[in-house]
């Protein structure tokens, strides 16, 4: 389908907006903008120009205009009241989707106006919403995975999974590839299940070697968000202290990557292979 430039429907928590709603989006700002880039240069002193090292970018803010449509003055009332009820600040960031474009943004509301104008409340009135997106990066509504085992292909181990998703093909003698199909770097979720001893993941591609000073049993694993850097054993206690020194940590550079799985057996250990998941979504700038 041949979305084109339009803004399509966006969706905040259970809030949806753009065609077919009663709130229509009328302007978006901040989206397509590169966010302010935090430079790293130093003049040269006694001589022209700078020493330039690497840049970075800051948080992404972007601006939804909306106007609302009712049908009667105490439906644009109604309008108006769920609008604010639906936009309240929030702890942690949430998704803030373009459901249209198949992209969202982790994002945090930290702006809602809505204007009272007196001369046109018997059916429409306008809101203006602000968000913060900590994470700058524009990422793919569809979360991929893949999986690999370290001794012999995957067995298909299942557990809850969020969708949309779609699932890569199993590894072979522990490596697995992912497409990161946007334009800047992205950053998976690794999964690892016992029984393993010493696991590393690799990015074969870029260089990277993770491992993790740690014997887990069958039935225990360890999940690590390479973005935050965080290694939370059964998916909640933190144990960064398992990051063995000298550590690099994997990501996905634009376009086809692959990660190699290896790990040590547990001497006695059950005949179970671990696992390797990683989750990721394509993401741009």
């Amino acid at each position: 389908m041949d979305i084109g430039q339009r803004v399509g429907a966006v969706q905040w928590g259970d809030l949806v907006m753009g065609p077919g709603t009663r709130y229509h989006v009328t302007s978006l700002e901040g989206y397509d903008d590169l966010p302010e880039v935090r430079a790293e240069d130093m003049p040269k002193e006694g001589a022209d120009g700078d020493y330039t090292g690497p840049d970075f970018v800051g948080p992404r803010v972007v601006q939804l205009g909306l106007t609302l449509h009712g049908d009667s003055p105490d439906e644009l009332r109604a309008l108006t009241v769920a609008l604010r009820a639906a936009c309240q600040p929030c702890r942690t960031p949430a998704p803030l989707m373009f459901t249209t474009w198949g992209t969202l943004l982790w994002a945090k509301l930290r702006r809602r106006a809505v204007p009272y104008d007196a001369e046109h409340l018997w059916s429409s009135g306008s809101a203006a919403l602000e968000f913060y997106c900590a994470d700058p990066r524009i990422h793919s509504l569809e979360e991929h995975s893949a999986t690999t085992t370290a001794y012999s292909p995957a067995a298909g181990r299942t557990y809850p999974l969020t969708y949309p998703r779609t699932y890569g093909s199993a590894g072979e003698s522990g490596r697995v590839s992912a497409t990161n199909a946007g334009d800047t770097t992205a950053y998976p979720l690794l999964r690892i299940d016992g029984p393993v001893s010493r696991p590393s993941v690799e990015g074969v591609n870029t260089d990277t070697s993770l491992v993790l000073d740690v014997t887990l049993q069958a039935g225990e694993f360890v999940v690590i968000d390479t973005r935050s850097r965080a290694v939370l054993y059964m998916g909640s206690t933190p144990r960064r202290q398992w990051v063995r020194n000298g550590s690099s940590w994997p990501y996905l550079a634009p376009g086809p990557n692959e990660l190699a799985y290896r790990s040590e057996a547990i001497p006695g250990g059950p005949d179970q292979p671990s696992l390797l998941t990683v989750t990721w979504r394509d993401a741009s700038l």
